[in-house]
Protein backbone atom coordinates (compact mmCIF):
# COMPACT_ATOMS: atom_id res chain seq x y z
CA UNK A 1 0.00 0.00 0.00
CA UNK A 2 1.57 2.93 -0.58
CA UNK A 3 1.79 5.57 1.85
CA UNK A 4 0.11 8.96 0.30
CA UNK A 5 0.96 10.93 3.58
CA UNK A 6 4.10 9.97 4.28
CA UNK A 7 5.55 10.52 0.78
CA UNK A 8 3.81 13.35 0.18
CA UNK A 9 4.02 15.30 3.74
CA UNK A 10 7.09 13.93 5.39
CA UNK A 11 8.82 17.58 5.52
CA UNK A 12 5.93 19.14 7.14
CA UNK A 13 5.40 16.52 9.44
CA UNK A 14 8.98 16.60 10.52
CA UNK A 15 9.04 20.10 11.16
CA UNK A 16 5.77 20.43 13.33
CA UNK A 17 6.72 17.51 15.20
CA UNK A 18 9.69 18.52 16.49
CA UNK A 19 8.07 21.53 17.98
CA UNK A 20 5.69 19.53 19.54
CA UNK A 21 2.85 20.58 17.19
CA UNK A 22 1.81 17.65 15.10
CA UNK A 23 1.05 14.29 17.43
CA UNK A 24 2.93 10.96 17.29
CA UNK A 25 1.62 7.52 18.18
CA UNK A 26 3.87 8.09 21.61
CA UNK A 27 3.11 11.87 22.45
CA UNK A 28 3.41 12.41 25.95
CA UNK A 29 2.17 15.27 27.91
CA UNK A 30 5.58 16.03 28.13
CA UNK A 31 5.73 16.81 24.59
CA UNK A 32 2.35 18.76 25.02
CA UNK A 33 3.71 20.87 27.75
CA UNK A 34 6.77 21.77 25.94
CA UNK A 35 4.84 22.93 22.95
CA UNK A 36 2.32 25.04 25.02
CA UNK A 37 5.52 26.66 26.59
CA UNK A 38 6.67 27.70 23.17
CA UNK A 39 3.91 29.32 21.53
CA UNK A 40 3.50 31.30 24.78
CA UNK A 41 6.76 32.42 25.11
CA UNK A 42 7.09 32.70 20.99
CA UNK A 43 3.83 33.97 19.70
CA UNK A 44 2.01 35.55 22.94
CA UNK A 45 4.76 37.32 25.08
CA UNK A 46 7.08 38.58 21.67
CA UNK A 47 4.12 39.95 20.05
CA UNK A 48 3.12 41.73 23.54
CA UNK A 49 6.53 43.26 24.15
CA UNK A 50 6.52 44.17 20.61
CA UNK A 51 3.66 45.92 21.31
CA UNK A 52 4.58 47.62 24.49
CA UNK A 53 7.81 48.45 22.32
CA UNK A 54 5.90 50.55 19.72
CA UNK A 55 3.60 52.33 22.67
CA UNK A 56 6.36 52.91 24.91
CA UNK A 57 8.69 54.30 22.49
CA UNK A 58 8.85 57.31 20.55
CA UNK A 59 11.80 57.24 18.96
CA UNK A 60 10.73 54.87 16.16
CA UNK A 61 11.11 56.14 12.41
CA UNK A 62 8.05 55.17 10.00
CA UNK A 63 10.63 52.47 8.61
CA UNK A 64 11.65 50.94 11.73
CA UNK A 65 7.46 51.08 13.22
CA UNK A 66 6.59 49.85 9.85
CA UNK A 67 8.50 46.81 10.00
CA UNK A 68 7.22 46.26 13.58
CA UNK A 69 3.77 46.22 12.04
CA UNK A 70 4.55 43.91 9.39
CA UNK A 71 6.13 41.16 11.50
CA UNK A 72 3.48 41.20 13.95
CA UNK A 73 0.31 41.61 11.34
CA UNK A 74 2.14 37.78 9.88
CA UNK A 75 2.61 36.50 13.80
CA UNK A 76 -0.87 37.19 14.63
CA UNK A 77 -1.88 35.32 11.94
CA UNK A 78 0.55 32.38 12.30
CA UNK A 79 -0.59 32.25 16.22
CA UNK A 80 -4.26 31.90 14.77
CA UNK A 81 -3.33 29.51 12.20
CA UNK A 82 -1.41 27.43 14.56
CA UNK A 83 -3.53 27.17 17.17
CA UNK A 84 -5.36 24.36 16.23
CA UNK A 85 -2.79 22.32 16.15
CA UNK A 86 -2.16 22.88 19.63
CA UNK A 87 -5.47 22.21 20.93
CA UNK A 88 -6.88 20.03 17.93
CA UNK A 89 -3.99 17.70 17.00
CA UNK A 90 -5.73 14.59 17.27
CA UNK A 91 -8.44 15.43 14.37
CA UNK A 92 -6.21 17.07 11.91
CA UNK A 93 -3.83 13.79 12.43
CA UNK A 94 -7.32 12.04 11.55
CA UNK A 95 -8.03 14.13 8.62
CA UNK A 96 -4.91 13.75 7.14
CA UNK A 97 -4.40 10.33 7.72
CA UNK A 98 -8.38 10.23 5.80
CA UNK A 99 -6.83 9.98 2.94
CA UNK A 100 -4.87 6.65 4.06
CA UNK A 101 -8.22 4.74 3.58
CA UNK A 102 -7.91 1.20 0.82
CA UNK A 103 -10.71 3.10 -0.98
CA UNK A 104 -8.49 6.19 -2.05
CA UNK A 105 -5.10 3.57 -2.79
CA UNK A 106 -4.21 3.71 -6.55
CA UNK A 107 -5.55 0.17 -8.37
CA UNK A 108 -4.12 0.08 -11.87
CA UNK A 109 -1.10 1.83 -13.41
CA UNK A 110 -2.84 4.82 -14.88
CA UNK A 111 -4.32 5.45 -10.92
CA UNK A 112 -0.80 5.18 -9.68
CA UNK A 113 0.35 7.29 -12.50
CA UNK A 114 -1.86 10.42 -10.97
CA UNK A 115 -1.03 9.52 -7.28
CA UNK A 116 2.77 9.57 -8.09
CA UNK A 117 2.28 13.07 -9.70
CA UNK A 118 0.19 14.42 -6.63
CA UNK A 119 2.64 13.24 -4.11
CA UNK A 120 5.81 14.47 -6.16
CA UNK A 121 3.61 18.12 -6.24
CA UNK A 122 3.46 17.91 -2.80
CA UNK A 123 6.75 16.99 -1.22
CA UNK A 124 8.43 19.41 -4.33
CA UNK A 125 6.03 22.11 -2.44
CA UNK A 126 6.84 21.33 0.91
CA UNK A 127 10.45 22.12 0.10
CA UNK A 128 10.55 24.95 -1.54
CA UNK A 129 8.71 26.18 0.91
CA UNK A 130 10.99 24.88 3.87
CA UNK A 131 13.51 25.84 1.79
CA UNK A 132 12.22 29.78 1.08
CA UNK A 133 11.54 30.16 4.59
CA UNK A 134 14.83 29.69 5.53
CA UNK A 135 15.96 32.24 3.00
CA UNK A 136 13.24 34.74 4.12
CA UNK A 137 14.70 34.57 7.89
CA UNK A 138 18.27 34.95 6.69
CA UNK A 139 17.77 37.97 5.10
CA UNK A 140 15.81 39.50 7.51
CA UNK A 141 18.50 38.83 10.01
CA UNK A 142 21.37 40.02 8.16
CA UNK A 143 20.62 43.70 8.75
CA UNK A 144 20.94 42.88 12.38
CA UNK A 145 23.94 41.23 12.14
CA UNK A 146 26.44 44.07 12.00
CA UNK A 147 25.62 44.28 15.82
CA UNK A 148 26.25 48.09 15.76
CA UNK A 149 23.97 50.01 18.78
CA UNK A 150 23.42 46.84 20.10
CA UNK A 151 20.61 46.14 17.24
CA UNK A 152 18.51 43.19 18.02
CA UNK A 153 16.46 41.08 15.53
CA UNK A 154 13.14 42.12 16.77
CA UNK A 155 12.41 45.72 18.09
CA UNK A 156 10.74 45.01 21.17
CA UNK A 157 9.93 46.54 24.93
CA UNK A 158 12.43 44.50 27.46
CA UNK A 159 12.36 45.14 31.26
CA UNK A 160 16.10 45.13 31.60
CA UNK A 161 18.98 47.19 29.09
CA UNK A 162 20.77 44.89 26.95
CA UNK A 163 23.46 48.04 26.28
CA UNK A 164 24.96 47.58 29.94
CA UNK A 165 25.94 43.76 29.79
CA UNK A 166 27.03 41.68 26.79
CA UNK A 167 25.86 38.27 28.36
CA UNK A 168 22.22 40.33 28.51
CA UNK A 169 22.65 41.47 24.58
CA UNK A 170 23.50 38.08 23.24
CA UNK A 171 20.88 36.02 25.39
CA UNK A 172 18.47 38.12 24.40
CA UNK A 173 19.61 38.45 20.42
CA UNK A 174 19.78 34.57 20.43
CA UNK A 175 16.44 34.18 21.99
CA UNK A 176 14.79 36.57 19.73
CA UNK A 177 16.34 35.08 16.60
CA UNK A 178 15.06 31.64 17.74
CA UNK A 179 11.96 33.03 17.84
CA UNK A 180 11.98 34.34 14.74
CA UNK A 181 12.67 30.84 13.20
CA UNK A 182 9.97 29.27 15.28
CA UNK A 183 7.67 31.88 14.16
CA UNK A 184 8.48 31.16 10.20
CA UNK A 185 8.45 27.50 10.24
CA UNK A 186 5.70 26.63 12.45
CA UNK A 187 3.19 29.12 10.84
CA UNK A 188 4.43 28.51 7.16
CA UNK A 189 5.34 24.95 6.91
CA UNK A 190 1.50 24.00 7.50
CA UNK A 191 0.77 25.76 4.54
CA UNK A 192 2.10 23.12 2.24
CA UNK A 193 0.27 20.84 4.01
CA UNK A 194 -3.05 22.87 3.84
CA UNK A 195 -2.92 23.68 -0.20
CA UNK A 196 -0.69 19.24 -0.21
CA UNK A 197 -4.37 17.85 0.64
CA UNK A 198 -6.89 20.11 -1.25
CA UNK A 199 -4.85 18.80 -4.28
CA UNK A 200 -4.81 15.05 -2.80
CA UNK A 201 -8.88 15.35 -3.02
CA UNK A 202 -8.35 16.74 -6.64
CA UNK A 203 -6.65 13.61 -7.54
CA UNK A 204 -8.33 11.41 -6.32
CA UNK A 205 -11.38 13.12 -8.19
CA UNK A 206 -9.04 12.83 -11.60
CA UNK A 207 -8.72 8.71 -10.81
CA UNK A 208 -12.44 9.26 -9.98
CA UNK A 209 -13.00 11.26 -13.48
CA UNK A 210 -10.79 8.01 -14.91
CA UNK A 211 -12.47 5.12 -13.67
CA UNK A 212 -16.09 6.76 -15.10
CA UNK A 213 -14.62 7.33 -18.42
CA UNK A 214 -13.45 3.66 -18.28
CA UNK A 215 -16.87 2.32 -16.75
CA UNK A 216 -17.73 -1.25 -18.20
CA UNK A 217 -14.68 -1.74 -19.70
CA UNK A 218 -12.77 -4.98 -17.84
CA UNK A 219 -10.33 -3.43 -15.52
CA UNK A 220 -7.61 -5.72 -14.22
CA UNK A 221 -4.79 -4.12 -11.68
CA UNK A 222 -1.32 -4.64 -12.23
CA UNK A 223 -0.57 -3.51 -8.84
CA UNK A 224 -2.64 -5.77 -6.51
CA UNK A 225 -3.10 -8.65 -9.27
CA UNK A 226 -7.18 -8.11 -8.98
CA UNK A 227 -9.40 -8.57 -12.04
CA UNK A 228 -13.03 -7.26 -12.39
CA UNK A 229 -14.98 -6.60 -15.25
CA UNK A 230 -18.38 -6.56 -13.40
CA UNK A 231 -19.44 -3.49 -14.04
CA UNK A 232 -21.82 -2.81 -10.71
CA UNK A 233 -18.37 -3.74 -8.64
CA UNK A 234 -16.69 -1.09 -10.75
CA UNK A 235 -19.55 1.62 -10.17
CA UNK A 236 -19.92 0.27 -6.44
CA UNK A 237 -16.17 1.28 -6.11
CA UNK A 238 -16.09 4.86 -8.09
CA UNK A 239 -19.45 5.87 -5.56
CA UNK A 240 -17.84 5.09 -2.61
CA UNK A 241 -14.64 6.72 -3.54
CA UNK A 242 -16.98 9.97 -4.49
CA UNK A 243 -18.17 9.55 -1.24
CA UNK A 244 -15.04 9.24 1.29
CA UNK A 245 -13.69 12.26 -0.85
CA UNK A 246 -16.89 14.17 0.09
CA UNK A 247 -16.74 13.00 3.60
CA UNK A 248 -12.81 13.90 3.26
CA UNK A 249 -13.83 17.57 2.02
CA UNK A 250 -16.14 18.17 4.82
CA UNK A 251 -13.39 17.13 7.72
CA UNK A 252 -10.95 19.66 6.05
CA UNK A 253 -13.07 22.46 6.21
CA UNK A 254 -13.62 21.63 9.73
CA UNK A 255 -10.14 21.61 10.14
CA UNK A 256 -8.60 24.05 8.06
CA UNK A 257 -11.35 26.88 7.44
CA UNK A 258 -10.37 29.23 10.23
CA UNK A 259 -6.52 28.81 9.78
CA UNK A 260 -6.73 29.71 5.99
CA UNK A 261 -9.33 32.98 7.01
CA UNK A 262 -7.05 33.90 9.59
CA UNK A 263 -3.62 33.84 6.46
CA UNK A 264 -6.04 35.59 4.34
CA UNK A 265 -6.64 38.51 6.72
CA UNK A 266 -3.15 38.94 8.15
CA UNK A 267 -1.27 38.74 4.58
CA UNK A 268 -4.31 41.76 4.04
CA UNK A 269 -2.78 44.05 6.07
CA UNK A 270 0.64 42.72 5.81
CA UNK A 271 1.22 43.41 2.15
CA UNK A 272 -0.82 46.92 3.11
CA UNK A 273 2.17 47.89 5.07
CA UNK A 274 4.75 46.01 3.03
CA UNK A 275 4.03 48.50 0.14
CA UNK A 276 4.12 51.73 2.50
CA UNK A 277 7.44 50.61 3.51
CA UNK A 278 8.77 49.79 0.25
CA UNK A 279 7.51 53.56 -1.01
CA UNK A 280 9.20 54.82 2.36
CA UNK A 281 12.44 53.56 2.59
CA UNK A 282 15.75 54.49 -0.11
CA UNK A 283 15.44 53.38 -3.53
CA UNK A 284 19.13 51.83 -3.03
CA UNK A 285 18.72 50.47 0.69
CA UNK A 286 18.73 47.30 2.09
CA UNK A 287 15.43 47.64 3.73
CA UNK A 288 13.78 47.48 0.31
CA UNK A 289 15.61 44.02 -0.44
CA UNK A 290 13.94 42.61 2.90
CA UNK A 291 10.26 44.41 1.43
CA UNK A 292 10.72 42.83 -1.77
CA UNK A 293 11.17 38.79 -0.13
CA UNK A 294 8.56 39.57 2.46
CA UNK A 295 5.91 40.78 -0.43
CA UNK A 296 7.03 37.83 -2.34
CA UNK A 297 6.34 35.58 0.67
CA UNK A 298 3.52 36.76 1.72
CA UNK A 299 1.50 36.99 -1.80
CA UNK A 300 2.80 33.35 -2.48
CA UNK A 301 1.49 32.14 0.95
CA UNK A 302 -2.13 33.34 0.11
CA UNK A 303 -1.53 31.99 -4.07
CA UNK A 304 -0.64 29.47 -2.67
CA UNK A 305 -4.01 28.13 -1.08
CA UNK A 306 -6.31 29.94 -3.73
CA UNK A 307 -4.58 28.17 -6.45
CA UNK A 308 -4.77 25.00 -5.09
CA UNK A 309 -8.55 25.52 -3.99
CA UNK A 310 -9.44 26.39 -7.86
CA UNK A 311 -8.06 23.11 -8.90
CA UNK A 312 -10.14 21.13 -7.05
CA UNK A 313 -13.30 23.48 -8.11
CA UNK A 314 -12.38 22.79 -11.76
CA UNK A 315 -11.69 19.11 -11.80
CA UNK A 316 -15.02 18.52 -9.34
CA UNK A 317 -17.06 20.34 -12.12
CA UNK A 318 -15.53 18.26 -14.98
CA UNK A 319 -17.01 15.01 -13.48
CA UNK A 320 -20.42 14.95 -14.88
CA UNK A 321 -18.65 15.24 -18.58
CA UNK A 322 -16.51 12.25 -17.43
CA UNK A 323 -19.76 10.06 -16.70
CA UNK A 324 -21.05 11.18 -20.17
CA UNK A 325 -18.18 10.34 -21.85
CA UNK A 326 -17.88 6.63 -20.26
CA UNK A 327 -19.90 3.80 -21.49
CA UNK A 328 -23.32 4.18 -19.60
CA UNK A 329 -25.33 3.44 -22.74
CA UNK A 330 -24.52 0.15 -22.10
CA UNK A 331 -25.10 0.10 -19.00
CA UNK A 332 -29.23 -1.04 -17.17
CA UNK A 333 -31.62 1.17 -16.28
CA UNK A 334 -30.01 0.55 -12.09
CA UNK A 335 -26.65 1.55 -12.96
CA UNK A 336 -27.55 4.12 -15.29
CA UNK A 337 -29.84 6.14 -12.25
CA UNK A 338 -26.74 5.55 -9.63
CA UNK A 339 -24.83 7.67 -12.23
CA UNK A 340 -27.13 10.42 -12.81
CA UNK A 341 -27.24 10.92 -9.10
CA UNK A 342 -23.85 11.09 -9.11
CA UNK A 343 -23.81 13.62 -12.08
CA UNK A 344 -26.36 15.85 -10.28
CA UNK A 345 -24.50 15.00 -7.13
CA UNK A 346 -21.00 16.72 -9.10
CA UNK A 347 -23.62 19.90 -9.79
CA UNK A 348 -22.34 21.27 -6.09
CA UNK A 349 -19.54 23.26 -5.89
CA UNK A 350 -16.79 21.61 -4.45
CA UNK A 351 -15.22 24.69 -3.28
CA UNK A 352 -13.34 25.34 -0.25
CA UNK A 353 -13.50 28.21 1.98
CA UNK A 354 -12.28 30.38 4.87
CA UNK A 355 -14.23 31.25 7.47
CA UNK A 356 -17.09 29.52 6.26
CA UNK A 357 -17.40 32.95 4.56
CA UNK A 358 -14.84 33.21 1.37
CA UNK A 359 -13.94 31.22 -1.34
CA UNK A 360 -10.82 30.19 -1.55
CA UNK A 361 -9.72 30.79 -5.42
CA UNK A 362 -8.37 32.64 -7.49
CA UNK A 363 -10.97 35.33 -7.54
CA UNK A 364 -10.17 35.95 -3.59
CA UNK A 365 -6.54 36.25 -4.60
CA UNK A 366 -7.30 39.39 -6.87
CA UNK A 367 -9.45 40.79 -4.16
CA UNK A 368 -6.99 40.36 -1.79
CA UNK A 369 -4.48 42.15 -3.46
CA UNK A 370 -7.03 44.85 -4.32
CA UNK A 371 -8.22 45.43 -0.86
CA UNK A 372 -4.52 45.80 0.07
CA UNK A 373 -3.81 48.75 -2.50
CA UNK A 374 -7.01 50.09 -1.09
CA UNK A 375 -5.80 50.57 2.16
CA UNK A 376 -2.19 51.21 1.00
CA UNK A 377 -3.80 54.24 -0.88
CA UNK A 378 -6.09 55.59 2.44
CA UNK A 379 -3.09 54.91 4.89
CA UNK A 380 -1.03 57.09 2.27
CA UNK A 381 -3.85 59.40 2.37
CA UNK A 382 -3.85 59.66 6.20
CA UNK A 383 -0.58 60.66 6.51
Amino acid sequence: MTNLIQDSFKIDIKVLRFFGLYPSNNSSVLVKVKSILLYFLTYVLVSILMLMGILSDNDYDNIQMNFVVIYLCQTVGFAFKVLPLLFNGQGIMNCVNYLQQPSFQPFDLEEKKIADECVHVCHRNSAAYFYGILLCVVVWIVPNLQFKGHKLPLDCWLPYDVTTNLFYYCATWIFLFLVVVYDSLTGAMIDPLIAGLAYHATCQIKILKYNLENLGKSKSSEIYGVQFGDVSQHLRRCIQRHINILNFVVEYEKCFSWPVFCQLASSTFGLCFNCIGFILARATSIENVIYIFCFLFMCFQIFFYCHYGTLLYEENVGLGTAIYMGAWYKCDIRIRKNLIFMMERSKIPMIITSGQVINVTLETFVSVLKTSYSLVAVFNNYE
